[in-house]
């Protein structure tokens, strides 16, 4: 390379240029940069080549400097965008950050607002690092380009875990399709080349679901609210506390109602007495709703446990969720989505826009969890069959049957041999055959049938569907974990006419008169419909309410330490 002189106080007014133009030009500055030493009369500052040393840091994959150290995962990103510029900073011009520069070290100090901890990219050590290298004058080669590389190194694994969630999630029980993942290089090259500000460019990496967005809104109010709350709880229990029930620490139970929102209305009118009714008793039923509890107002031991958690938990299972909604793939509407610990099924448009939602059954926390994974509905069932799984036949149909010889007969339920016929023997050798597998059981369409009048199937590994139930009465609890690890639907009816709106022959009048037919209809969906059954502790409704549910399979936990095991 041809070695170019210029006077320094050229230098310095070409760098004013640049630190001033907010869109930053990296191949100037990494001209600049690569100048020889040089000295102007009556100065000693000298201005230094920095190329050597990037180049040093760049191959090694190693920059001791930082809380992760090695970045070799990412070297094919960082070599390319350093190639690009002959090895010149990116960052820095004439030992000043630049302001593309300065906004990525604004956007790691800011990433306790995405739900990631800043330290983890070491945003206060590089803007102390900045602000080192500014009083000294930039004279140190190695700095220099030690931070222009850490810069780079820093920005690429913010954007990645904003983009993709930082753990897989096949390790903690989400069977999803793999997300694109983002080229950091690329990203890091668009934002130096692009007039858009860095928060424009992060946001069109993130998850563009509006229920992430509105998750990151509640996790700013829930930040700020946490670090309202008192170090110690004021409250003490008086279990259960019932309407019209006096209470000695009414003053800070409505504190506490009003801070996190419940409240409605001035709270001086709440409880003044130190009774508990009123609003402070509404309040405490709003509580129970958002959180997944009867709405009794009666404050029994689970009220308690979830008003008076500490709102850093709060916070930690909104950062959970965001983590968990930077895994799904951003192609998937429209979608029937099933959360699994707020028992609840909401189904989104081509447009994200919510089209319908109800409550829902799901598998049991104890040995028959659902399972969360992704696939395509394919099929609306009318009046199925239920062909029993063996685990149920062994374990609880063949123990009825051996107490109730009519037990088959009552419930409609008929055995089969493996060419599929049905197959009559006496009653010994049934029991027999039927424990040991060689006979299996299925149960005849009808409304007493175990899965109602519709079953929605989407073959899968699991062997998991949605369909209706007889049980109906299950679905006034507050908690509905009561399946084998199927999912069954409040209001099937109306999720066919919404998987079926774009087939001309179905809507829900002819979808009634099927169910009340004599004859099982298989109906395929087409488009096939995605099927998303996820898990998140918390929910932020379409209204900005923040809900919050408890870690119903222990899958929170798992992933806490799956994050702490994790490193960028």
């Amino acid at each position: 390379m041809t070695a170019i002189t210029a006077p320094l106080a050229l230098l310095h007014d070409i760098g004013a240029v640049l630190r001033a133009n907010t869109v930053a030009n990296w191949t100037a500055a990494a001209l600049l940069c690569a100048l020889p030493s040089s000295r102007a009369a009556g100065q000693n500052t000298p201005v230094v080549p920095v190329t050597a040393e990037l180049r040093k840091i760049v191959s090694s994959g190693q920059l001791k400097e930082l809380r992760w150290p090695a970045f070799r995962n990412l070297m094919p990103g960082v070599s390319v965008v350093y190639e690009q510029t002959g090895y010149g900073p990116l960052w820095i011009v004439v030992g000043q950050i630049t302001p593309k520069g300065q906004a990525v070290l604004d956007a790691l100090l800011l990433a306790a607002d995405k739900g990631l901890d800043p330290e983890e990219y070491d945003a206060r050590k590089l803007a102390n690092w900045a602000e080192r290298l500014k009083s000294a004058g930039g004279t140190q080669e190695r700095e220099l380009a030690a931070l222009d590389a850490a810069i780079t190194v820093e920005l690429m694994r913010y954007a990645s875990a904003l983009h993709q969630g930082r753990v897989d999630p096949r390790q903690v029980h989400f069977a999803i399709r793999p997300k694109d993942r983002l080229d950091p290089g690329k990203f890091v090259r668009d934002y130096l080349q692009s007039a858009r500000s860095l928060p424009e460019l992060l946001a069109e990496i993130e998850p563009p679901f509006r229920g992430y967005r509105r998750t990151l809104a509640a996790l700013v109010q829930y930040q700020e609210l946490a670090s309202r709350e008192p170090a110690q709880m004021p409250l003490r229990p008086r279990l259960p506390l019932k309407k019209g029930q006096s209470y000695g620490d009414m003053q800070h139970l409505v504190a506490r109602l009003e801070l996190l929102g419940d409240l409605q209305g001035s709270p001086a009118t709440a409880g003044p007495s130190g009774i508990y009714d009123g609003a402070a008793f509404e309040a405490m039923q709003r509580f129970q709703r958002r959180h997944g509890l009867p709405a009794t107002g009666t404050v029994d031991a689970a009220t308690w446990r979830a008003f008076t958690m500490p709102l850093s938990r709060r916070v930690e299972q909104l950062q959970l969720t965001l983590e968990r909604w930077r895994w799904l793939p951003s192609a998937v509407m429209p979608a029937v989505v099933v959360n699994i610990p707020e028992f609840e099924l909401r189904a989104y448009d081509e447009n994200r826009e919510l089209a319908l939602r109800m409550h829902v059954i799901v598998g049991k926390s104890y040995r028959h969890k659902t399972p969360v994974f992704e696939d395509k509905l394919e099929f609306v069932i009318v009046r199925p069959w239920w062909n029993v799984p063996l685990s149920i036949q062994r374990e609880e149909m063949v123990p009825e049957l051996r107490a109730h010889p009519d037990y088959l007969q009552k419930n409609h339920l008929q055995a089969f041999d493996r060419a599929n016929r049905p197959v009559a023997a006496p009653p010994q050798q049934l029991l027999e055959q039927l424990a040991s597998g060689e006979l299996r059981l299925r149960q005849q369409p009808g409304p007493d049938n175990s899965l109602g009048l519709l079953k929605f199937d989407f073959p899968n590994n699991y062997s998991v569907y949605m369909h209706g139930t007889p049980a109906r009465q299950l679905f006034s609890q507050s908690r509905r974990d009561f399946s084998h690890g199927c999912i069954r639907l409040e209001d099937p009816e109306s999720l066919a006419a919404w998987v079926l709106q774009h087939d001309p022959a179905w809507n829900r009048e002819t979808i009634t008169a099927a169910m009340t037919g004599d004859r099982t209809i298989r109906i395929p969906v087409v488009p096939p419909v995605t099927v998303l059954v996820v898990y998140g502790t918390a929910f932020v409704e379409e209204d900005g309410e923040a809900r919050f549910y408890s870690d119903l399979y222990g899958y929170d936990r798992e992933l806490r330490q799956a994050l702490a095991l994790s490193h960028p």
